[in-house]
């Protein structure tokens, strides 16, 4: 695989365009860290991580304070293949607006088992649309942990795990004291496929309604959602 490396504060990337990371390919890397800044616009797609079939196992890692991913338009991880990962820890941020989807993990039927994690204190997403964990693919995932921060607005969903029927078994965890996911719209656990939200350990999740509010197997055939709330302060 490729690789690219911003590093230390005062680095900066910036593109005005769209930026992919592994557009047919498997296995590239980016890593932006030590106070470092990548940026981009969006033409067509916005930042995707795995664009078409055979982009899997590729990775973008965020990390450390002053860290900085600001995309301005859609972030996908996981357009049209599997495997492929978003990672913001130790202090860094990515931002992402809405232009066509917002933020969304396993975009096209196929795109398995990919996912972000968010982890550790003033770690965060701020997704001003859409997060769509699970859109046609499976077993997609979102964790937010040990003091992440997600957040995201609502342009037409909000907040969806497993949003059509071929998208099963996608989850979210939110675990840990001061992990949180925010979302200034509704909450929807199995729109018309399936998923599991878990908040554990002091883990928080909000929402509020502009359409639905909160609902849990939303669509006819969306069936086996769950969401469990266990453990002090959670």
């Amino acid at each position: 695989g490729n690789s690219l490396l911003v590093d230390g504060s005062g680095s900066t990337l910036t593109n005005s365009s769209d930026l992919a990371v592994g557009f047919s390919g498997s296995g590239n890397t980016v890593v932006i860290s030590n106070g470092a800044t990548m940026t981009n616009g969006q033409q067509s797609y916005g930042g995707v991580i795995g664009l078409n079939s055979g982009a899997s196992n590729n990775s973008v890692l965020v990390t450390g304070t002053g860290s900085a991913w600001n995309n301005g338009g859609d972030l996908l991880v996981g357009w049209g293949d599997s495997g492929n990962t978003l990672t913001v820890s130790n202090g860094g941020a990515v931002t992402s607006s809405q232009i066509n989807y917002g933020g969304a993990i396993g975009f096209e039927e196929g795109s398995n088992g990919n996912s972000i994690a968010v982890t550790g204190t003033g770690s965060s997403w701020t997704n001003s649309g859409d997060l769509l964990v699970g859109v046609n693919g499976s077993g997609n995932s979102m964790t937010i942990s040990a003091g992440g921060n997600v957040s995201n607005g609502q342009v037409d969903y909000g907040g969806v795990i497993g949003f059509n029927a071929s998208s099963t078994n996608n989850s979210v965890l939110v675990t840990g004291s001061g992990s949180v996911w925010n979302l200034s719209g509704g909450l929807a656990i199995g729109n018309n496929g399936g998923g599991t939200l878990t908040v554990a350990n002091g883990g928080v999740v909000t929402s509020s309604q502009i359409n639905y509010g909160g609902a849990i197997g939303f669509e006819e055939g969306s069936n086996g959602n769950s969401i469990a709330v266990t453990g002090t302060g959670s």
